[in-house]
């Protein structure tokens, strides 16, 4: 998320979710507005049985396979940097 409001902030008129992180017993909630992150919030529990994460973006000149792109190059350089030198 830091690459994308940094990169394309002006743009993003709205980003919310529930995001499931790895020891955390409920998700976590975010919030943006343009370059504005709001401090993620641990929730205790989740609302119903599905555990999965769920983002809504909300943009103005930016198209949903440009913002996958750009997650699926951040994660290919967090794998990598994760790997054994």
């Amino acid at each position: 998320m830091a690459v994308l409001t940094g990169l394309r902030g002006a743009d993003l008129l709205r980003v919310k979710g529930l995001v499931a992180v790895a020891g955390c017993r409920g998700p976590v909630v975010v919030h943006a507005v343009q370059h504005v992150a709001h401090r993620p919030i641990e929730l205790e529990s989740w609302p119903d049985d599905d555990r999965r994460s769920r983002l809504v973006f909300i943009t103005r000149n930016l198209a949903k396979p440009q913002v996958e792109q750009l997650f699926a190059a951040v994660t290919g350089v967090a794998r990598a940097s994760d790997a054994p030198v």
